[in-house]
Parts: structure tokens; C-alpha cells; sequence
């Protein structure tokens, strides 16, 4: 089961919430304050290593979070 970001738009707490994709687009209030809450763009990175146990990120970010332009982040993205 997906996890999704979520920030509460009152105390602006970022919390993560474990739900089906088809419960998506339900309300998520804050564990804080119970105010409504806004889904967040996530973001992750991944490793992985060579045969010479060398590691390097799979990918990079992109755009305004600290890579070339184009890139995958939600700045680039018009998120």
C-alpha cells in the first residue's frame, strides 16, 4: 500500500499517510489539529552499486531542487 505526504494547510505539520490508491483524493486531516490537509509532491532517492561495490543515485533531481533544468522535481514539473 502507497504512502503519501500530506501538510496541513492550519499548523502547516507534514505528515504521511498509508492508504489504497483509490483513497487518494479522500480528506486527510492533520493528526495534530484536524484541519484539512494538501498532498505533497514526493520525492525519493534511489542507489545502486556496481561490480566494483562503487555506489552512485540512479537518478538526479532536476530543476530548482539542485540539479540541471528539465529535471523530474515538482518545481520543473509545474507542480
Amino acid at each position: 500500500m502507497p504512502i503519501y505526504e500530506y501538510t496541513c494547510v492550519t499548523c502547516h505539520n507534514r505528515f504521511d499517510k498509508r492508504r489504497s490508491m483509490s483513497q487518494i483524493d479522500e480528506p486527510a486531516p492533520c493528526p495534530d489539529c484536524g484541519s484539512e490537509s494538501r498532498r505533497v509532491f514526493s520525492v525519493f532517492a534511489a542507489f545502486s552499486s556496481d561490480d566494483s561495490g562503487q555506489t552512485s543515485a540512479v537518478a538526479g533531481a532536476g530543476g530548482c531542487c539542485g540539479g540541471s533544468a528539465g529535471g523530474g522535481c515538482a518545481c520543473a514539473m509545474g507542480v
